[in-house]
């Protein structure tokens, strides 16, 4: 069957020789052929309401749309789910575990699918082994470590590629009003990049005004953020916000 050409990608940003950020909520590596994503928390809706709260389980068939459009986008050769890929700690709840599967056959179907283990992914393999997918710690794509970031303490040489922050910048208008924008960091120094989560419903905490201390990846609570620029989205594309130092000396986005 001929091979169809990629879609072209409106208003995304290369912050690298091989990385590309999207609007969607992922990043490209072209070189390896890579579309990363992370923190997509499937069965998050399911905790909730084990906490006696209501809510629609949508996210799953939101995120799998979003990916699809981005696969259609970039024709990566893997895609790579970069920890996180489901909620709940202690168990596999039953609707993780249908979550999961459908989000494993459907991106599986188009292209070939890797998982690395989040600090949420305990019991992920008793699910993934039925598809056949090993579940990794740590990779490397062209001398760059990719892993979830929540037992990373010391940097190393070479590019790194992280998750587990959910980093997010909080938008506030003159009125008073906010809303909160997940967003990518990059530190072009030193070739570190942290992916947003993927999921609608885990936006995170604000990178200006949460202390340093008090990061999530132990090596950024060692190192700050200041040097980081911050990269929101919206869906439809991608928004410069400047270095974090930056913004905390303005005091606001």
């Amino acid at each position: 069957m001929e091979r169809q050409e990629p879609h072209a990608v409106p208003r995304d940003i290369k912050v690298s020789q091989d990385i590309v950020l999207s609007p969607f909520g992922c990043a490209f590596h072209s070189e390896a052929g890579a579309l990363l994503l992370a923190d997509l928390h499937i069965g998050y809706e399911a905790t909730i309401e084990g906490e006696g709260f209501a809510m629609p389980r949508m996210q799953t068939i939101e995120m799998i749309s979003r990916l699809n459009r981005a696969i259609d986008c970039y024709d990566p050769s893997v895609v790579i789910v970069v920890g996180d890929l489901k909620h709940n700690f202690d168990r596999n709840l039953a609707a993780e575990w249908n979550g999961v599967e459908r989000f494993v056959d459907e991106v599986s179907s188009k292209v070939k699918l890797s998982i690395l283990k989040g600090n949420h992914d305990n019991y992920l393999a008793t699910i993934l082994s039925k598809r056949g997918i090993r579940i990794e710690k740590e990779i490397s794509l062209g001398g760059i470590s990719v892993a979830h970031g929540h037992e990373t303490r010391s940097a190393r040489s070479g590019g790194m590629i992280l998750a587990h922050e959910h980093p997010a910048l909080r938008i506030r208008e003159s009125t008073g009003a906010s809303v909160k924008m997940p967003c990518f960091l990059y530190d072009s120094e030193n070739g570190r990049l942290v992916l947003p989560a993927f999921s609608p419903l885990a936006l995170g905490s604000d990178v200006i005004s949460t202390p340093d201390s008090e990061r999530m990846i132990p090596l950024l609570a060692e190192t700050g953020i200041d040097r980081f620029t911050a990269y929101g989205f919206s869906g439809k594309e991608i928004l410069n916000y400047r270095k974090v130092g930056k913004l905390r000396t303005m005091g606001k986005v």
